[in-house]
C-alpha cells in the first residue's frame, strides 16, 4: 500500500496535431483515435494501479480538456497558458499543482504509452529513491518520472526532448538526488514513428489482437 500522495501528470498538446511522423501510414483520423485511445489506457493504468491520488491532464486545447473533464472524480483537467507551451512547461505546471495540493511526488507519463498498465504505475510508485527514470527503448529519452517534491525535487530542472535521459541524470548529480532507472515493456515502448506501428503491431499479434483496425478503430 501506497502512503505517500502521488499526483501524475499527463500532457497532451492536442488530437489533431500529433503524431506527425505517423502521418505516412496513418490518416488524421486514425491518428487521433490512436492517441485518445492510448492516453485513455494510461489513465486508466493510473486509476487502477491504487497509487495515484489524482491525475491530471495538462493541454491547451479545450477538446482535450473537455475530454479529461469526463473521465471522473480523479482526473483534474488543467489548462497550459499559450505564453508558456511545450512539454516542459506543461510538466512543471503540474509540479506546481501538485505541491500546491501538498503532495509528496509527482508522477509524469507520456500519454503515448500504450503498453502501461496498473502494474508499472504501481511498481513506479514504489521505488525507494528520489527520482526514477523510465527510458525509452532507444535509452535516450525519458518516456516516464517519478520525482519528490521536497527540496531538491522542487528545483528539478525538466529537460524532456532529444536526448533527455542523460540531461536528467545529470540534473539529478546537481541537485544530489538518489535516482534508479525503470525498465519495463510499458513505459519502454512509446509511439513516434513508423518502426514504432510496426513494432507494435507485431506485439499485438502476439497477444492476440490482429491489424491496425482494431486498435484505432474505437475511441
Amino acid at each position: 500500500m501506497i502512503s505517500e500522495k502521488i499526483v501524475a501528470v499527463v500532457p497532451i498538446r492536442s488530437w489533431r496535431n500529433g503524431k506527425t511522423r505517423l502521418a505516412p501510414i496513418l490518416a488524421p483520423e486514425a491518428r487521433e483515435a490512436l492517441m485518445r485511445r492510448s492516453a485513455k489506457g494510461v489513465i486508466a493504468a493510473a486509476v487502477n494501479s491504487e497509487a495515484i491520488a489524482s491525475i491530471l491532464v495538462v493541454s491547451g486545447d479545450s477538446d482535450v480538456l473537455a475530454w479529461a473533464a469526463g473521465l471522473g472524480d480523479m482526473v483534474v483537467p488543467l489548462r497550459q497558458p499559450e505564453a508558456t507551451p511545450g512539454l516542459n512547461a506543461a510538466i512543471s505546471l503540474g509540479r506546481q499543482w501538485a505541491l500546491d495540493s501538498h503532495a509528496d511526488r509527482l508522477m509524469s507519463l507520456f500519454a503515448d504509452l500504450p503498453l502501461l498498465d496498473e502494474g508499472d504505475v504501481l511498481q513506479m510508485a514504489s521505488h525507494p529513491q528520489r527520482l526514477l527514470l523510465g527510458p525509452d527503448r532507444q535509452g535516450l529519452g525519458t518516456n516516464a518520472l517519478v520525482l519528490n517534491l521536497d527540496d531538491p525535487g522542487s528545483l528539478f530542472r525538466f529537460a524532456f526532448g532529444d536526448a533527455s535521459l542523460s540531461r536528467h541524470l545529470r540534473e539529478a548529480q546537481r541537485l544530489g538526488l538518489d535516482y534508479a532507472l525503470h525498465d519495463s515493456v510499458g513505459t519502454r515502448f512509446d509511439l513516434d514513428t513508423p518502426q514504432d506501428w510496426s513494432d507494435f503491431l507485431e506485439t499485438l499479434s502476439e497477444i492476440g489482437i490482429h491489424g491496425p483496425l482494431e486498435w484505432v478503430g474505437a475511441r
